[in-house]
């Protein structure tokens, strides 16, 4: 075999991820292998999956891609062949097998369907936050900060923005349209004794997710009380749903390891997850919690069964890599899964906040909204009931109470009205984790701590635990909570 080393950007895969590449020649079969791996986008097609590839083309045909489309797919290596490019892809971190080059969407922009924003000369919306992803002629994703966009940003005034990276294109019509300022009228009920917690991140674990047990998969569940709420494990999640640190050769390639914020409709669970702390950008992942029965199997993708991946596979999906800015405020409907993707470094002031609502079946921003309450209400907190209703929690420190907003859809604008209002800061060192809404009742988690409250902000129930670990996000469905700790990712739930 003659072997010769290329330290050089292979256009192929993109210039955007120049890493070393290494050609192989025998019997006129050519390959390229990467160091580290490029993110794959899969087209609409169904196509055979193979163990082998030669000069002649693929054999041992043995599944197909029908399985892994809506997976995180990425590859270190393809072969050109008589019959075409062939990659061998990796999905959700598994080694898979080779899959002709068409299999991948080539040439493509996908941008959400509309975006609707209101009128607001203090906030120019990004026109690449309608990006869901950017291809080249390999199906390789390439950074949406290379793509040329007719505008940078809109404001005031509607517009039609175009997209192009070099043969591929795409346009969004983004209209704007003015909006009114809501006024805060209720009078804050009693709150509840100010408590305090530990400061930071997490100060414990799981069982295993620790370097003394080497971050090793749990094998049992944990049970969580207090003041008549118990948690129960439901599900242990992956470290990665992809390739782990530092093997992704693209800021679009790796899925995990910090969870934000939750949402679980009709046994469909999702999370949004990102690579750091500080980025707006990350995945969601979504579980079928009707198919994966398991409370911990998931953790261990890499090394089950094959025909248990290949069931699992069809039951998580995942989404591009898109704007979901803190990821802690998410919500869901039988269709569709929502975000508001505020800037948790932004304290407050007139900016607007964004609304993603992303299609369940294929993981793809739909449509875009901007909404504002107030020019002195920045939110940083909200939850989704269903399609076109938001609830909203705005903390105002300076006066020590929170209050509690229903923004409803009317067209394409967000109207809010303040439902209640309760005094207290109800923890003195922890900012909010999770919120959520369910039968008439607020859920607002803290490190360690869950209050409940009325509609009009009551103070109902204070729930402590003795985790130790973040609170990464509440959701509320009929008369089940859900809760996800930090470290490891562990969704649990409870009856209220």
């Amino acid at each position: 075999m003659n072997v010769k080393k290329r330290v050089t950007c292979a256009l192929a895969v993109s210039a955007l991820f120049c890493s070393s590449a290494i050609l192989f020649n025998s019997n006129h079969v050519s390959a390229k292998s990467y160091s580290k791996a490029v993110t794959k986008i899969a087209g609409n097609g169904n196509y055979a999956i193979y163990h082998r590839v030669s000069k002649n083309g693929p054999s041992g045909k043995f599944t197909s891609t029908k399985y892994f489309k809506h997976g995180q797919i990425q590859s270190k290596k393809y072969i050109s062949t008589k019959k075409g490019n062939f990659w061998e892809i990796i999905v959700d971190g598994r080694n898979v097998g080779w899959v002709s080059q068409n299999f991948f969407a080539r040439n493509q922009i996908s941008v959400a369907k509309e975006v609707s924003l209101v009128k607001n000369s203090d906030y120019s919306f990004p026109t690449r936050d309608a990006i869901n992803y950017v291809t080249d002629s390999q199906g390789t994703a390439v950074n949406p900060d290379k793509v040329n966009v007719s505008q940078s940003g809109v404001s005031t005034k509607s517009a039609t923005v175009n997209y192009s990276y070099g043969k591929a294109k795409a346009s969004v019509d983004i209209t704007v349209h003015d909006g009114d300022d809501a006024d805060a009228d209720k009078t804050p009920q009693k709150g509840f004794k100010t408590v305090s917690t530990w400061k930071g991140s997490s100060k414990g674990s799981s069982r295993n997710w620790n370097r003394a047990h080497g971050y090793r998969s749990e094998t049992r569940g944990n049970v969580f009380k207090s003041n008549g709420l118990t948690l129960r494990t439901r599900l242990f999640q992956p470290r990665f749903v992809s390739l782990g640190y530092g093997q992704a050769a693209d800021r679009m390639g790796q899925v995990g390891v910090i969870p934000e914020g939750i949402t679980v409709n009709n046994g469909i669970f999702t999370t949004s997850m990102f690579t750091s702390s500080s980025d707006n950008h990350g995945h969601l992942v979504s579980y079928n919690l009707n198919a994966i029965k398991s409370k911990t199997a998931a953790q261990n993708l890499t090394t089950m069964s094959w025909n248990t991946f290949k069931s699992y596979a069809q039951n998580i999906k995942v989404s591009p890599y898109i704007k979901l800015g803190h990821g802690q405020s998410l919500g869901s409907s039988s269709s569709y899964i929502y975000v508001m993707a505020n800037d948790n470094k932004y304290n407050n002031g007139p900016k607007s906040e964004e609304i993603f609502q992303i299609r369940k079946s294929d993981m793809k921003i739909n449509k875009i909204w901007t909404f504002r309450i107030a020019s002195n209400r920045y939110i940083h907190n909200a939850t989704f009931v269903g399609d076109g209703t938001m609830y909203a929690l705005f903390h105002n420190g300076g006066n020590n109470y929170y209050e509690y907003w229903k923004l409803t859809l009317d067209g394409d604008n967000w109207d809010a009205e303040e439902v209640g209002a309760t005094n207290g800061n109800f923890v003195s060192n922890s900012p909010v984790q999770g919120f959520a809404y369910g039968n008439g009742r607020f859920f607002i988690g803290f490190n360690d701590n869950i209050f409940q409250v009325s509609e009009n902000g009551k103070a109902q129930k204070h729930y402590h635990f003795n985790a130790r670990r973040e609170i990464e996000g509440l959701s509320a469905t009929g008369s089940k909570l859900y809760v996800q700790f930090a470290q490891r990712a562990e969704l649990t739930q409870g009856n209220i």
